[in-house]
């Protein structure tokens, strides 16, 4: 992450959080919309039917959901706990895969066209390995994080 290389990772860490943060909002302008159509709808058609194995409330994972995308989104975007917070929207992202593999099948990739020109996986599998690519690699230089280890590491030096 040093140099030019990292010039294109810092607009796509901040637009993939800023995205996360908007999806993780469904409903309202916070996440965990109790009592909201959306919110409800989520549990019903998604948490309950494909996750229904998860011991606890479907509810409770609902909301853990929404607050993984919310606030994940907005460290991930900061470049803030980057790595906890990409590992975090990684796991949220493999559940999305694993819904929409389990309710509409591969669809016919690699080669294969659907009727709405949309594979419902694709989408999920593209913001899973940009996390994974960052729990890797950290949030790079343009970043609160990289601002506390500089600070960190500068304390160790002078001691």
């Amino acid at each position: 992450w040093q140099g030019i290389h990292s010039v294109p990772l810092v607009p796509l860490r901040i637009l993939t959080g800023l995205l996360m943060v908007h999806h993780g909002s469904e409903g309202g302008t916070l996440p965990a919309n109790f009592g909201t159509p959306e919110f409800q709808g989520f549990v019903d058609y998604i948490v309950k039917p494909y996750f229904g194995f998860l011991p606890l409330s479907p509810d409770l994972w609902a909301a853990v959901h929404d607050y993984i995308e919310f606030f994940g989104g907005i460290c991930f975007a900061l470049g803030f706990l980057t790595r906890p917070a990409a590992l975090s929207l990684l796991l949220t992202m493999g559940g999305a895969v694993y819904f929409h593999v389990a309710s509409t099948g591969l669809q016919g990739f690699p080669l294969g066209h659907v009727q709405n020109y949309s594979y419902d996986f694709e989408e999920p599998l593209l913001y899973a390995l940009i996390f994974l690519m960052f729990w890797f690699n950290g949030a790079g230089p343009l970043s609160v994080d990289s601002i506390i280890y500089s600070n960190i590491s500068q304390d160790e030096e002078e001691e």
